[in-house]
């Protein structure tokens, strides 16, 4: 499931320009209309746990010069997203995705966790950065736009790009003929330090799973979320081939065994109480 996934966002990213124009194509022989060879190069493969290389040098979308490991200083999970400005489809798509998703968990941008998208493309500049930056934030938002710090947009040289990549796993390729990038379709949670927690697959993401994933990545470092969601941490757990949270059969037994026992244990104590009440009862009605 999670290999077609990439597979279709592959193609998606690439949006068909690589077989021209409808009357060309029907003139081409069968066998060219194969999928291009950088589809064949898309995958994602896991790491997660890995830290990512923070002396990676990047420039966001206000000029200024910045640091992977600038991105954590604050302690908040980050949810990255790589992408390219030029992309036809795909990339708008899995960073709306992304907004909409945490507009819907009820997750404080800023605060609980911030958003950064990296562009895969070394001819991306500032200005398309800052386009960028600006509807994110307001799809994040909903009705008022996110803080600025919600979300930042980041350009780099390819060096960087492909290093970063690399370590997420993230592996994409350029395809000449239609002057597009093929890459997969997913979001990155990060831990407060910087660690791959989990990687979600697709263009929408649940807000449930969201929510989840950053709560997940941020415990340990940072409480974000109530006690309900470390409660559902307990009995739900990622499933890749799915790609979203499920019921934990293990955990459910362990939450309804906790619930047995202090059942238990109330109502042992309501029996204990109640036999010392009548013994002192019957000791006062002694001649």
């Amino acid at each position: 499931m999670r290999r077609l996934a990439i597979l279709v966002g592959a193609l998606a990213g690439l949006g068909g320009a690589c077989y021209g124009r409808r009357a060309e194509r029907e003139r081409e022989p069968r066998a060219a209309l194969r999928p291009p060879p950088a589809v064949a190069q898309v995958d994602i493969e896991e790491h997660l746990g890995r830290a990512l290389p923070r002396e990676l040098r990047f420039v966001d979308q206000d000029g200024t010069a910045v640091r992977l490991g600038d991105l954590f200083q604050d302690g908040r999970p980050v949810v990255l997203a790589l992408a390219y400005f030029r992309c036809p489809m795909l990339c708008d798509l899995v960073q709306q995705g992304i907004a909409a998703a945490i507009r819907g968990s009820g997750l404080r941008p800023a605060q609980d966790v911030r958003a950064v998208t990296i562009s895969i493309d070394p001819a991306d500049t500032t200005g398309n950065a800052r386009l960028r930056r600006t509807g994110l934030l307001q799809a994040a938002g909903g009705a008022r736009p996110a803080p600025p710090a919600a979300w930042r947009v980041l350009t780099g040289k390819e060096r960087d790009i492909a290093a970063l990549a690399d370590a997420l796993g993230f592996r994409y390729a350029y395809d000449p003929v239609s002057r597009q990038y093929a890459h997969p379709a997913c979001a990155f949670v990060l831990t407060p330090d910087g660690r791959i927690s989990r990687v979600l697959y697709g263009v929408t993401f649940r807000p449930f799973d969201l929510r989840l994933a950053v709560v997940e990545a941020a415990r340990g470092d940072i409480q974000i979320g109530t006690v309900v969601d470390r409660v559902l941490l307990t009995c739900f757990r990622y499933d890749p081939s799915a790609r979203k949270y499920g019921i934990y059969v293990l955990g459910v037994m362990r939450g309804g065994s906790a619930l047995v026992l202090l059942a238990f244990g109330i109502a042992w104590a309501g029996l204990v109480r109640r036999d010392r009440a009548r013994a002192r009862g019957a000791g006062g009605r002694r001649p």
